[in-house]
């Protein structure tokens, strides 16, 4: 392949070749160090996901706010250095492990947090969850989902600019091993780009209700049990089979709006609560959610455990749990977590059916339907 030197370059970044890829493969590889610097530069960037009506009220400190209560949550499940176990997500921990996700101790200060919020609005918004005991209010539960979608804006955001940064990969490479990497970012920012696209509709679903512009339109599913949960999750997901092993949604397919399912898991007043929130249109979820209901309460949490490990990353674990498992079970625990980390890998549709192995430490008493 020959291109002049006053071309477009054969990459797409819409810049000559001369100015681009023209000699890339002379050029310093990019190092270690500098994928890690960048990686942190992406993991620290501050906003404040308001709707832009309420920008104007922001303060200028804008804090690590927990997706998980620290107080409410975290501290229920931690052990008395208040530590929990949980993923670390960063470039320098995936080269520390050789790719591989562990859990590992982390200080409850540090669990689950992102700099997504001021402390005006972190306060405002989800007080309701945090100093209140857990009713299952209109309120509550539109906080719980709106957090948890912010989160998870913020991290596509992230996950934008580590695209970009993917892009620098070819330095010192040879001209067909660029054409790999430049190939593959591409694919992969069309695939953020329609998740953000997506998950900016839903936010701006959840932001019309928080200013009172339009009517609840929310659907809830509410499990209950007498103790805290020893795994805590906050997340959003948009389901690619259900818990009978049924495909139900392409993702492959960015002609059709994949459709979200919002998750919690938390504790409040020494109870525990597992939370499913979605748009009430979504008949693909509500379809997920039946598959969920169908199961006996014995082994629900042995399904939820495959769910929140299989599917989310802002998990976090009760040391005391874990060390009363099995190699089996931690094994399988790790096993979910790898599933969909290797992105030439399909999720296998059989990843949330029961395969006989059972985790205890939670028992549902209590299901409650909202708006279905």
């Amino acid at each position: 392949m020959k291109i002049g030197r006053n071309e477009k370059c054969w990459c797409g970044s819409g810049k000559k070749f001369k100015h681009c890829h023209y000699g890339r493969e002379k050029e310093q590889p990019f190092s270690k160090g500098e994928a890690i610097g960048e990686s942190k530069k992406i993991g620290a960037r501050k906003c404040c996901y308001v709707p832009k009506e309420l920008k104007g009220e922001c303060d200028k400190k804008i804090i690590n706010a927990h997706t998980i209560s620290k107080s409410g949550s975290l501290k229920e499940i931690a052990d008395t250095t208040n530590h929990v176990l949980g993923l670390k997500i960063d470039l320098a921990n995936l080269f520390k492990h050789k790719g591989k996700l562990v859990p590992e101790r982390m200080g409850i200060n540090q669990a689950s947090t992102f700099t997504g919020f001021c402390a005006k609005h972190d306060k405002e918004l989800f007080s309701c969850i945090e100093d209140q005991e857990f009713c299952g209010s209109e309120r509550q539960l539109h906080a719980l989902m709106y957090r948890s979608v912010a989160k998870e804006l913020y991290a596509k955001e992230g996950s934008l600019l580590s695209s970009e940064l993917l892009k620098s990969g070819d330095r010192g490479k040879h001209p067909i091993d660029q054409l790999f990497i430049q190939k593959f970012a591409a694919d992969n920012q069309l695939g953020i780009d329609a998740a953000q696209k997506e998950l900016s509709e839903l936010k701006g679903k959840l932001d019309e209700q928080l200013l009172g512009k339009a009517s609840n339109n929310l659907s809830h599913l509410i499990m209950k049990a007498k103790s805290p949960v020893p795994v805590v999750v906050s997340s959003i997901v948009s389901p690619v089979s259900d818990f009978e092993g049924n495909l139900i949604q392409d993702l492959g397919d960015l002609s059709v709006p994949a459709e979200s399912l919002v998750f919690n898991s938390f504790s409040s007043d020494g109870k525990g609560y597992v939370v499913f929130s979605w748009l009430k249109e979504s008949s693909k979820v509500l379809g997920f959610i039946n598959t969920l209901l169908a199961i006996d309460r014995d082994n629900i949490f042995s399904a939820l455990v495959r769910f929140f490990f299989g599917v989310s990353e802002n998990t976090f674990i009760s040391p005391v749990w874990w060390d009363g498992l099995d190699t089996s079970q931690k094994d399988k625990i790790q096993e979910l977590i790898m599933a969909g980390v290797n992105p030439f890998e399909f999720e296998p549709k059989e990843l949330l059916v029961d395969d006989g192995i059972i985790f205890t430490g939670w028992d549902v008493v209590d299901i409650t339907k909202v708006n279905f």
